[in-house]
């Protein structure tokens, strides 16, 4: 098949896809009403026009080749993309309705999400929401999650997973003046060593801080802590009470350091921003509540970072 030539039978692409997953003519025949026979030919077609041999098969065998796999790969694709539009199109005749999922961190959800879900379900009475309060890293397809919002100072990559930019939010290193005064305030990031840290995660993934120095570059550096927590409200309140330094979200630590119960450290060295992400599943086709919910989220969180 030359580069310009396409696929005669795009139906073609997707009889492969069912006849792979059933694992056998006969199976997909059962699943799909499809006489096996039909499901045979139409195959056959497409390996000849193709000119490779998609399925190895005899009375007894049915092996998909290395090639058929990353075929199937791409009708996969293709079927999720169709269905997709037409769930779109559903969708868009019909006021968004019925149960989203969302998971969130505990402070995503105390600082932004508990206002604005109510505000959205205001807005469309006929959605239900669950939020799902967790500071780990859910499994969305495991755990039937429609909608994540993530911090992450990295860009989050699936194959499965589509992650939305939502906007940046501001990181400062904080400390109490209680703990300044009985350690001087550091003036290079080396100094840090001599202070007592906090750390967000666990023992075994304590998260680094990232620093921009003044001539530009990133500068990680690795805490070791005294007190290691995952929730960032408790790390504010250890930290208030003169625990150890710590790098927190500036919307978490605002209001303490406008009270002056934590200053802010090292300001030569800007903490870097951490980024807000949208997580939903990238295989399945969004009804119109999770979809309509994300544009929600997004457009709230733009007006903010």
């Amino acid at each position: 098949m030359t580069l310009d030539e396409t696929l005669e039978d795009l139906n073609d692409l997707y009889l492969f896809a069912r006849v792979v997953e059933a694992g056998g003519f006969a199976a997909a025949e059962r699943d799909t009403g499809i006489p096996k026979s039909r499901l045979s030919r139409r195959i056959a077609a497409l390996e000849k026009q193709l000119g490779v041999r998609l399925i190895h098969r005899s009375a007894h065998v049915f092996n998909v080749t290395d090639v058929g796999q990353s075929v199937y790969k791409h009708a996969r694709a293709m079927t999720d993309q169709a269905q997709s539009a037409i769930a779109a199109v559903a969708d868009s005749l019909n006021e968004p309705s019925g149960l989203v999922r969302v998971s969130s961190s505990i402070l995503t959800a105390e600082l932004y999400l508990a206002g604005w879900l109510g505000e959205f379900m205001s807005r469309y009475p006929k959605v239900r929401v669950s939020l799902e309060l967790s500071n780990r890293f859910v499994d969305l397809l495991a755990e039937r999650i429609d909608v994540a919002i993530r911090f992450s100072s990295e860009p989050l990559a699936s194959a499965d997973i589509v992650a939305r930019p939502m906007g940046m939010s501001r990181m400062v290193l904080v400390a109490s003046p209680r703990l300044l005064e009985k350690h001087s305030p550091p003036a290079t990031l080396a100094d840090l060593s001599r202070l007592p840290a906090l750390g967000q995660g666990t023992l075994e993934s304590v998260r680094p801080w990232l620093f921009k120095a003044p001539d530009g570059g990133v500068v990680l550096h690795r805490p070791e802590p005294r007190l290691v927590i995952e929730n960032i409200v408790a790390l504010r309140e250890a930290a208030i009470h003169g625990a150890g330094v710590i790098q927190l979200p500036w919307d978490a630590c605002q209001s303490a350091i406008q009270r002056g119960e934590l200053r802010v450290v090292l300001e030569q060295y800007r903490s870097i921003d951490t980024g807000v992400y949208c997580l939903y599943p990238s295989r399945i086709g969004m009804p119109a509540a999770a979809r309509t919910l994300v544009d929600f989220l997004e457009e709230r969180f733009r007006s903010i970072f």
